[in-house]
């Protein structure tokens, strides 16, 4: 009879304790405490729901509409519509990877602003309402007024990058007077028109640095909702487009690059797909657990944060952490 000795060329290690999972990928171990074999294995990426706010996860207040940054360990929220209406005034939230607390808020009301940066390093790009104009800096416990932006009264545009050195682009006037192809970066001190986007669109989702980053989706609808462009620090080019149309999406906006991301949720119809991309094509992976808009995204394409947004006709305050890969131990049944 063979022996797993005799297969492989080495004993099972016996162990009092398992070890952690992303460390032992492929091995087998005997554990002594539990009397059983153990497995770590490595799975596709998954979206984990944050328990509700009683237990720390839902956000202070739920909204929609509203700007994020961060990681999914230590996010940021601003602004947007709370159930009932009106913009919230300001109402800024932090996220330490379970819990929501309420922190200095921004200025003034705010609803669909771009954010880039870091939860203590953060820059807001032009809100609705009384800021559209406007690029606010946080630091972790105060806004600073900072440059004010070329392009006049546009919300619904994103922001990727850093704190000092920012790319956004589309948008829509505020008050209404249509949609823009507008792209400017941010150096920390003051804004620079660059080249047009392809296409006049707002809510479209960028993730990259200024120079390297991809813009997905927007609005209005189809084909502009599945459009994807590569921007090269110069100008824009043509990429492949994501599989689901969508817009009032989000993405791994802070910490991407222009050949790693995911985006996720979104309109047209309602959606809780998540895709990711590697540079060149998109692959579909798991859907977020509770399909949404309007919501505001963080983090990496293996470690991301969604927050917030609109479910089913109603404003949530739900939280969700995607991870890539999944690791995990697994008892081995032995007949």
């Amino acid at each position: 009879m063979a022996t797993y000795k005799g297969i492989q060329g080495y004993t099972v290690q016996k162990l009092a304790t398992d070890p952690t999972a992303s460390e032992a990928i492929g091995q087998l171990w005997y554990n002594s405490g539990t009397g059983k074999f153990k497995i770590a294995t490595e799975g596709k990426g998954a979206w984990a729901s944050v328990l509700f706010r009683s237990a720390g996860g839902a956000m202070v207040v739920g909204r929609n509409r509203l700007g994020g940054c961060g990681t999914s360990t230590a996010g940021l929220v601003v602004g947007g519509f709370p159930p009932g209406g009106a913009p919230n005034v300001g109402l800024t939230e932090e996220y330490d990877g379970s819990t929501w607390t309420e922190v200095t808020n921004y200025p003034v009301g705010t609803q669909s602003p771009g954010m880039a940066g870091t939860q203590t390093a953060a820059l807001f790009i032009s809100g609705g309402d009384y800021s559209p104009t406007a690029s606010h800096t946080y630091n972790g416990s105060t806004w600073t007024a900072t440059g004010t932006r070329n392009a006049s009264g546009l919300l619904r545009c994103n922001g990727s990058g850093t704190q000092t050195a920012a790319l956004t682009t589309g948008g829509e006037t505020h008050p209404w007077t249509g949609y823009s192809n507008t792209t400017e970066s941010y150096n920390g001190t003051a804004w620079t028109e660059l080249a047009v986007y392809p296409i006049s669109s707002s809510e479209v989702q960028v993730m990259g640095t200024t120079s390297a980053t991809i813009g997905v989706g927007g609005h209005p609808g189809a084909p502009g909702n599945k459009l994807v462009n590569i921007w090269n620090g110069a100008s824009w080019t043509a990429g492949t487009n994501c599989n689901t149309g969508r817009s009032e999406f989000s993405s791994s906006h802070v910490g991407a690059t222009s050949t790693s991301g995911i985006i996720f949720g979104g309109n047209s119809p309602l959606t809780g797909a998540t895709e990711k991309w590697n540079g060149t094509s998109w692959t579909e992976v798991g859907d977020m657990a509770t399909a949404r808009s309007q919501l505001a995204g963080g983090g990496n394409s293996a470690a991301a944060i969604a927050m917030g947004g609109s479910a089913g006709g109603s404003i949530t305050g739900a939280t969700e952490a995607w991870a890539d890969p999944v690791y995990a131990i697994k008892t081995v049944t032995v007949s």
